[in-house]
């Protein structure tokens, strides 16, 4: 069964985007979430979240299965998937 991955990222990030078109292309399927675009409250649950996986709360935060993967790394990402 294929690893769950979820992508946190920012609508206005150029390594966001990357990655995005990055798991599209090998057509693997993905989750997203565009933390920026979040109402107040969504925002709140989110970057708790957020900050749980990666304390820096930088973009991208790629969490494939078990493992969080910080920036856009396709050799990490090509392991783990």
């Amino acid at each position: 069964m294929p690893k769950k991955i979820k992508i946190y990222a920012l609508s206005t990030c150029t390594w966001c985007k990357k990655t995005i078109e990055y798991f599209k292309k090998k057509g693997i399927p993905f989750e997203h979430i565009y933390v920026d675009l979040l109402d107040e409250e969504q925002d709140r649950e989110v970057s708790k979240e957020l900050a749980s996986l990666n304390p820096d709360r930088s973009f991208p935060t790629i969490v494939i299965g078990d493992k969080v993967i910080v920036g856009y790394k396709t050799e990490e990402f090509d392991k783990e998937c």
